[in-house]
């Protein structure tokens, strides 16, 4: 079931266009109105939501210390190849703001790795409401800002993009 507008979720905020109940909570939802058009990015952002999902789920069931864990373990590493992949889709359609989008992905991995160094860092659980609050904030902004507002500019600029939940045909 879909949430009215005025749904929270309890990481990423009000959004109920992108929000499902469950009965285990609120888990993100891939809208059709996120994509980018290109299957290979949509698909890595389909999984992202899935680990965000496995985030909450964690958050509610084994509490942050444990979720954190899951959550930023080996993900800096995927985001950035993940990044470079998106941003030489984008270089071969000539999409116009890659510079601007270039600074937000160093912005975005500069974000998981400060969080990633505090939480290996030895006193991690004496700061972890601080922590867990700038986790929560840096997956709301990916979510909302980034995935759902500069990613989908893409879209204008592909020559042919993907069929939703396709992949591109090889010449």
């Amino acid at each position: 079931m879909d949430w009215a507008s005025t749904a929270s979720h309890p990481i990423c905020g009000k959004g109920g266009w992108a929000w499902r109940t469950r009965s285990e909570g609120i888990m993100l939802v891939w809208r059709e109105a996120m994509s980018t058009g290109h299957s290979e990015i949509d698909k890595a952002q389909r999984q992202l939501i899935a680990h965000i999902n496995e985030f909450e789920t964690a958050l509610r069931k084994s509490g942050p210390d444990v979720a954190m864990g899951l959550f930023l373990s080996g993900l800096y590493d995927q985001v950035a190849i993940n990044f470079g992949r998106e941003e030489q889709i984008q270089r071969e359609s000539s999409f116009p703001f890659l510079d601007a989008h270039h600074r937000e992905h160093g912005n975005l991995l500069g974000r998981l790795a400060s969080i990633q160094n505090h939480y290996q860092s030895a006193n991690h659980r004496a700061d972890q409401g601080a922590l867990l609050r700038d986790l929560t904030a840096l997956i709301r902004d990916w979510v909302s800002h980034h995935m759902v507002q500069s990613d989908v500019m893409l879209r204008r600029y592909l020559p042919h993009p993907s069929p939703p939940h396709q992949p591109r045909p090889r010449p």
